[in-house]
């Protein structure tokens, strides 16, 4: 049965990374997801570059699609699926299933895939089943910088895991 409160303190737990363990239930992976950037600093920099050219300019974005593919066919990435579908059945700490790239220094929760211009996060997502939790792998990109707002920012792109998952105590 899915804990969603410490028994102890009453703490809700919010995620994956609230439980000291996990059972894994299952894996899938999910299609590559189709995404378009609109608000990078490199989305916003060939916006520019067009409206200077043409005289006007579409807000098309930039389609990150084929980047995200290209992405997900690196060995690393590869072998981060294939060790993530090894682990369904398993008691694995929360840890044992984020991304196995160095954090951001900037994002902590965000991993830099490396080669790439691409981050990968272990997210929690919403489950319609209340007895089991969700979380999913997602890509991000870089997103708006903000500036005093708030500074430099990711942007979500999609999912492409998805972790069905029973929290544990210990």
């Amino acid at each position: 049965m899915h804990l969603d409160r410490c028994p102890t303190c009453g703490r809700k737990f919010k995620s994956i990374r609230d439980y000291p363990r996990v059972l894994v239930l299952s894996f899938e992976r999910l299609p590559i997801p189709e995404a378009v950037d609109r608000f990078s600093g490199e989305a916003a920099e060939k916006w520019l570059a067009r409206k200077r050219s043409e005289g006007r300019a579409a807000d098309d974005g930039i389609n990150r699609t084929p980047e995200i593919a290209k992405a997900c066919a690196l060995a690393e990435v590869q072998e981060y699926r294939e060790r993530l579908a090894q682990l369904t059945g398993q008691i694995v700490a929360p840890a044992d299933l984020k991304p196995p790239f160095e954090p951001s220094g900037r994002f902590k929760w965000a991993h830099p895939i490396p080669k790439t211009k691409l981050f990968l996060s272990l997210t929690e997502e919403k489950s319609e089943d209340v007895s089991d939790g969700l979380a999913v792998v997602e890509v991000h990109c870089d997103g708006p910088n903000m500036g005093s707002a708030g500074g430099p920012t990711l942007q979500r792109l999609g999912p492409i895991f998805r972790i069905r998952y029973q929290g544990l105590l210990l």
